[in-house]
């Protein structure tokens, strides 16, 4: 099974239903396997999950802003912990993580709530930034 045929079945938790649909799986074999996959919903909330020189991770978006997964998770009060050191188990986690959660993250990003759980994310992220510099 080629990498590609991998994603598509960790991400079968989401796109199964036909609420996500995959737009775009780019992988680069050749520059340390590098991958970009986007997925995107009729509730105006995309998803991405992007490999890049070795570190991996996955972004809410909307209107072309991204969050991390980890700051949209918090801001709804859930908490993860990612055991994951491959890709492809990490993009199944997530991806079912965000299934369960999918109501929640959807209800923070709808026409009414956006505004104000963008303004929230970015706080988030700034306070997990700067907590960063602290350690």
């Amino acid at each position: 099974m080629n990498v590609e045929d991998m994603v598509k079945n960790a991400l079968n938790v989401l796109t199964s239903g036909g609420i996500f649909h995959i737009d775009r799986i780019d992988y680069d074999e050749k520059n340390f396997g590098n991958i970009y996959v986007v997925l995107s919903s009729n509730n105006q909330v995309d998803i991405r999950f992007i490999k890049d020189r070795g570190a991996f991770w996955c972004e809410v978006g909307q209107a072309g802003e991204w969050y991390f997964i980890e700051d949209v998770f918090t801001f709804i009060g859930v908490t993860v912990v990612n055991k994951s050191n491959d890709l492809i188990d990490f993009i199944a986690e997530m991806a079912t993580l965000i299934k369960r959660n999918m109501p929640q993250i959807f209800q923070a990003f709808n026409t009414k709530n956006s505004k104000d759980t963008q303004i929230k994310i970015k706080a988030l992220a700034t306070k997990r930034a700067m907590g960063m510099f602290k350690q």
